[in-house]
């Protein structure tokens, strides 16, 4: 049965190696865009869209029945987008956080409440960078750098993405990547900033022969980041090849890109509670600080298999390797066949520190005296101490101005996936009586190889920036160290241990028809018909004495039991859209759509030693309404939008003090969200515009309870009526922008603004509002070359991204001190850019 599905999951991959005459220029299949770049910034509504389209007939942006939003190679440039997160929050509706770095960020979009990129289908190309975006632990924007190979955006929030992606509820976003040009042409582009940085970006295009055509490109980049861990934070890159060929009526593109980085994850840093009012606790300052320091690099993880593969101070490691293939082709009829495949072989290891809790010198002492001085008894043990790792020396009541002791989790995580992906879609456009029916039927296949371990130390630091390792020892009357219950910082080796293996097979058939009915009236419906099944064994878990007797670091090590548990559910779903749109003239109209949805389960669930129960898929609807206008002066696109989440699964995890062992608790809610997205641009005059995002949301918890016990007795709470974490109500942004000297110089200046939110969905902490402005100039010294400069947070504003830390019920740190991630401070950055 298994080899049927997978000889499914795969036909549609093999499609677009049969041979065919290839496409008429108009049939732009794979959410392919043809964006034009132009200086007006308005003219972004006459842009030729196909993302998330139910037809194939070119339609323009201010003719679309969903939500669309654009962005520019000229504005990816202008605006010096760095990274997946950064663009995200160029589009309303989506809140996004950067804190967290180059990669492994956080998103929301429309109020729904799934972290990472759960939501958001992520594609390059037209197909999927990853089948799942939001895999634990393997999210998309990790193996996606943006560089000067890519062109521009397209972004689809709901409507009807999740027709034609796989894990799309929120909606799908579509880098595409640039192509070969008729003349010889390409650029270099060399970036520095205040944090280190020095980067390079080529790209060069041309012709090869008898109209094929190549794009070839990338990037390297080397910094020590904006909160300097110590090692350099961010160090890699990446390259790129696209060989093309336009036919008479088709096209063909062949393409390899390969990605090979390492990049820090800033965490979460402490800070004081007073009220709503937070500050960084002392010595820190929440603008460039960070705990994680050069000493990590000392942590290792010791099994009984010998050391963890660990390099603490490498931070993220991720390499990708991506083989693309796309076609298309019309025949006489004007029967469009479209086809894509993609193979991918990718690696991530997730080497990270997150501080967990806060203990006084004190109270960490107490808690280990009594074993320690047992355990030690036959070498004279009579006291604990807590002195530095590296040289010995006592760590202080008042160290660092607080006297506190960091616990700290330190995660080893490998993550390897190869995938197969395949589509081809079919489109036909025939006339009727009553209007022009646009049918496209489009199957969807992928299967994929996934691994998943991790082991999981708690050690012992100073809180401090770049914190120094703690350990504790154990000593005699007279203050010689005869034993120690860390080692090398480690408190407990092994605290969480998972080890699994497996893949997984899915396949989408899905139908549409854009039925115009008049030149004004157009009526369109789409469905959607998944199922993935997932296979796979989980390794459980025993515990170990790995024997050291001058430590107790390794009394309790969990490892693995060579006992293996099978996984192999099976999940099916579908989907349907209907919308209408009425162009009640050229440059304006309103929409409406209704959505049915879902969100399969994915392999990231199956990924620990206790296999969950009660997976299911769930369930979202989603409605809304939009009215457009657009002119060359300016334009407004609103949209009223309101989506109900069923069945959110939540796990809360925490380490229990008593065992130092990581629990999970898995909860599950339903959220319901009514909101309103804004999208305008306004150019008054030649040399002047200004455009603004602006969203507004209610989300709100229902069904969401959990059970703790309290005093020996089982206590059930409401989360009903929270709004859930990370979530602000308002978001929104202004971007005025001036050409002067004839359109030589440009400035772009950006006020961002993200309302407070909760760092727990208990809603007992909340994280302030806060604003950001950011600036750009670019100069064109001569037409070849172009100078700017960029500054972030040139206010050093103290915005916080999201909370951060692990308690047993969300909200329990609503004491003194809480965990949270700032937004990273204040930083300029410069490029040259030379063109031919």
């Amino acid at each position: 049965m298994r080899t049927i599905t997978m000889l499914r999951a795969t036909a549609a991959s093999l499609v677009i190696l049969t041979p065919a005459s290839v496409a008429h220029a108009q049939s732009t299949p794979l959410a392919e865009s043809t964006l034009r770049e132009t200086d007006d910034a308005t003219n972004a509504g006459d842009e030729i869209l196909v993302t998330g389209r139910l037809g194939t007939v070119a339609q323009k942006k201010v003719d679309a029945s969903y939500s669309i939003t654009t962005i520019s190679e000229k504005d990816l440039r202008e605006r010096a987008i760095g990274n997946l997160a950064e663009a995200m929050q160029q589009i309303p509706g989506v809140w996004a956080d950067s804190s967290g770095g180059v990669g492994a960020n956080n998103t929301r979009v429309r109020g729904i409440p799934r972290g990472g990129y759960e939501s958001l289908a992520v594609y390059e190309d037209g197909l999927p960078i990853q089948h799942d975006p939001g895999i634990n632990w393997i999210n998309v924007d990790q193996f996606l750098r943006i560089d000067e190979t890519y062109s521009g955006i397209e972004a689809v929030r709901g409507g009807p993405s999740s027709i034609f992606a796989a894990n799309a509820p929120g909606g799908l976003v579509n880098f595409i990547p640039r192509k070969g040009t008729p003349q010889l042409s390409g650029l270099l582009k060399l970036t520095t900033s205040d944090y280190g940085q020095i980067r390079g970006d080529a790209w060069l295009g041309g012709p090869i022969a008898d109209g094929w055509r190549f794009s070839v490109g990338g990037y390297y980049n080397k910094d020590q980041g904006i909160r300097d861990p110590g090692p350099a934070a961010n160090n890699g890159g990446q390259g790129r090849v696209l060989i093309s060929k336009d036919f008479a009526r088709g096209s063909i593109s062949f393409g390899v890109k390969y990605m090979e980085d390492n990049n820090f994850f800033f965490d979460a840093i402490p800070l004081v509670r007073n009220g709503d009012d937070l500050k960084p606790l002392a010595p820190f300052n929440g603008h460039d600080d960070t705990l994680t320091g050069p000493q990590d690099g000392r942590v290792q993880i010791k099994t009984p298999d010998g050391i963890r593969k660990a390099q603490f101070n490498l931070f993220n490691q991720t390499s990708d390797l991506q083989f693309t293939l796309k076609g298309n082709t019309e025949f006489d009829d004007g029967t469009t066949v479209s086809g894509g495949f993609r193979y991918r072989d990718s690696t991530t290891d997730r080497n990270a520190r997150g501080l967990n809790s806060l203990n006084t010198k004190a109270a960490q002492l107490s808690s280990v005296r009594a074993n320690a001085v047992k355990a030690f008894a036959g070498r004279g043990a009579t006291d604990v101490r807590l002195v530095y790792n590296d040289d010995g020396s006592a760590y202080g009541a008042n160290a660092n101005g607080n006297g506190l002791v960091g616990v700290n989790t330190f995660q080893s995580i490998q993550n390897p996936i190869k995938e197969t992906m395949g589509l081809i879609e079919l489109g036909h456009v025939y006339e009727t009586g009553i209007g022009r029916h646009d049918v496209k039927l489009g199957l969807y296949g992928t299967t994929a190889d996934w691994a998943h371990d991790r082991n999981d130390g708690v050690g012992l630091t100073e809180v401090a920036p770049n914190a120094r390792l703690l350990d504790n020892v154990a000593v005699n009357a007279g203050g010689q160290v005869v034993g120690r219950v860390t080692d090398t910082g480690i408190q407990r080796y092994e605290a969480r241990f998972a080890h699994s293996y497996g893949g997984y097979e899915d396949v989408a058939f899905y139908i549409s028809d854009e039925w115009q009915i008049t030149p004004k009236l157009r009526v369109d419906g789409g469905f959607r018909y998944e199922t993935i099944w997932i296979h796979g064994y989980s390794e459980g878990v025993k515990s170990f004495n790995l024997g050291n007797p001058d430590t107790l670091a390794d009394d309790n090590v969990l490892y693995g039991s060579d006992v293996f548990n099978r996984f192999d559910p099976k999940f099916s779903d579908h989907s349907y859209t209907i919308g209408a749109n009425w162009q009640f003239m050229p440059e304006a109209g309103i929409f409406g759509r209704y959505t049915s949805t879902y969100r399969l389960p994915q392999i990231g669930q199956y990924r620990d030693n206790v296999l969950p129960t009660g997976i299911r898929s769930q369930s979202i609807e989603q409605a809304e309404a939009g009215v457009k206008f657009q002119k060359p002066w300016g334009s407004l696109y609103a949209t009223l939008f309101y989506n109900s989440f069923k069945d959110v699964q939540f796990t809360n995890t925490y380490i229990d003090p008593a065992s130092l062992r990581i629990v999970q608790e898995i909860n599950y809610g339903d959220v319901s969200t009514t909101g309103v997205e804004l999208e305008a641009n306004l150019k008054p005059v030649r040399w002047f515009d200004v455009s603004a995002t602006a969203t507004y949301q209610e989300p709100k918890f229902k069904n969401y309870t959990y059970n703790t016990i309290v005093a020996g007795a089982p206590v059930t709470t409401s989360f009903d009526g929270n709004r859930p974490s990370s979530m602000p109500k308002v978001m929104a942004s202004i971007r005025p922008r001036v050409s002067l000297i004839g359109g030589r110089l440009r400035v772009l200046g950006e006020w961002r603004y993200e309302g407070d939110k909760f760092n727990d969905d208990s809603n007992l902490v909340k994280l302030p509002a806060f604003s950001v402005f950011n600036a750009s100039a670019e100069l064109d010294v001569t037409q070849n070359v172009t100078v700017q400069v960029k500054g972030t947070n040139l206010s050093n504003a103290l915005g916080l991204g999201q909370g951060g830390g692990q308690q047993l019920v969300p909200g329990a740190a609503d004491g003194a001190v809480i965990l949270a991630r700032p937004i990273l401070g204040r930083a300029v950055q410069g490029s040259v850019l030379f063109k031919f």
